[in-house]
């Protein structure tokens, strides 16, 4: 009888063992690992990593793992850690190349039991998603939503006989600006400049866009940069450093400039609202949409953005809630502050908090009017424009000349690009 006993209580104690191993397994299982990659700026890596404590205490069988990657490091890193398979679980990539990924096979659609497409579609900018959808599902968020903008120095301005409160509304009255706002020394050396492009990709493309240029052929599904209306806004942009030689590059980054208060005006993205309040907290500065080509004429620019992705790999519900959660609208409020990154959902564009802004205002305009970049190939979104910027700039090549290798280049990346997209 003592023996039976025995017997029963180690059979007993050995499932309960069982039964705890096995408990122990499913409440491991439960906690879901999302490893997330974030481009690096000390700013967003601090924002980043506050969301992610935020979001594991609201969902404690969720745990985040972060991990920030110097911009100029940070594709090489990616694209062979997801070849291998060890990729992060969400990470962020330009809009424009969501589909080249999705095709890829490394993407999988948002869960739609956490935000399905008619909700998606009701609760964001329109081109802000647009590059999105694949196949009627959304691969991803916006994130790094971006417009031009024209931040202006008040005291530059007034120090020039300008009026601070009343910003260049056109192409011409910029330029009178920029003149009055340039200075140089007795022996000719730039000591103020007036106004800078930098050549930027997506200031050049927005002058495009406004004075009417296409910039894409949608039957043929190709850039379309050729064109009277693009070289125009080529030649206008060339002139600002070429003809009425109020940038000078002599003088180094127009960003230091504007820091140094040695800029008066330049044409950039509101992100560098975070920026300036970072590294020089005391910089009293405006911001204005940017000039028209002639009174009336098109304020519109270039929406750049990038998308929070899932891969394929990741546990779906899991990465999409986070995803999600990224993108909020109590998120996006945040972002605006810290980084000056510009609302993608519709509900905050017009909030009284921003509408009262005055540098804030002005952004959320620019938001309503932008145009989504239509190209995929990453080389359109700066280099490209910037390289035929300096075949004017640096070389003296015409504008018409200029966007035709433009043209051909283009069509050339974005061929290439659709190559990579197929399944």
């Amino acid at each position: 009888m003592k023996g039976k006993t025995m017997r029963a209580l180690t059979m007993l104690c050995a499932a309960m063992l069982v039964l705890g191993l096995v408990s122990g397994v499913s409440l491991a299982k439960r906690k879901v690992v999302l490893v997330h990659w974030q481009h690096h700026t000390p700013a967003r890596k601090e924002m980043v990593e506050a969301f992610a404590a935020d979001f594991m205490k609201a969902n404690p069988d969720i745990e985040i793992k972060i991990e920030s990657v110097p911009e100029a490091d940070y594709f090489q890193k990616l694209l062979p850690a997801l070849a291998a398979g060890s990729g992060p679980d969400t990470f962020q990539i330009p809009a424009g190349q969501v589909l080249t990924y999705a095709r890829a096979g490394v993407l999988q659609p948002l869960d739609a039991s956490v935000a399905n497409a008619k909700q998606i579609t009701a609760d964001f900018v329109p081109g802000s998603i647009e590059r999105l959808m694949i196949d009627g599902k959304y691969y991803g968020l916006p994130v790094d939503t971006q417009t031009i903008v024209l931040f202006y120095n008040p005291k530059l301005f007034r120090e020039a006989g300008l009026d601070p409160d009343k910003p260049p509304q056109t192409w011409d009255e910029v330029i009178k600006y920029a003149k009055a706002m340039t200075k140089r020394d007795s022996a000719g050396v730039t000591a103020q400049m007036g106004l800078a492009t930098g050549g930027y990709g997506p200031v050049i493309s927005s002058l495009m866009i406004q004075n009417g240029a296409p910039l894409w052929d949608a039957k043929a599904g190709l850039p379309d940069l050729d064109s009277p209306k693009a070289a125009e806004a080529l030649q206008f942009a060339a002139d600002i450093m070429i003809t009425h030689k109020v940038e000078d590059t002599k003088m180094g980054s127009r960003w230091n400039a504007f820091r140094q208060e040695k800029l008066g005006m330049v044409y950039a993205h509101p992100a560098m609202i975070g920026s300036f309040r970072a590294t020089v907290p005391d910089l009293v500065f405006k911001i204005a949409e940017v000039p028209a080509p002639k009174a009336g004429g098109s304020k519109s620019t270039l929406l750049s953005s990038w998308a929070y992705v899932v891969s394929a790999k990741a546990q779906s519900e899991a990465a999409t809630k986070w995803v999600a959660f990224l993108t909020s609208a109590d998120a996006q409020k945040k972002w605006i502050l810290s980084t000056g990154d510009l609302p993608s959902r519709k509900a905050l564009l017009d909030l009284s908090e921003y509408r009262n802004d005055p540098l804030l205002a002005p952004c959320m305009e620019s938001m309503k009017k932008a145009v989504p970049a239509p190209w995929t190939a990453r080389q359109l979104d700066d280099k490209l424009f910037r390289d035929a910027y300096q075949l004017m700039t640096l070389k003296g090549e015409t504008a018409q000349n200029a966007v035709k290798w433009l043209a051909s280049e283009g069509i050339k990346a974005e061929e290439e690009q659709r190559e990579l997209a197929k399944p």
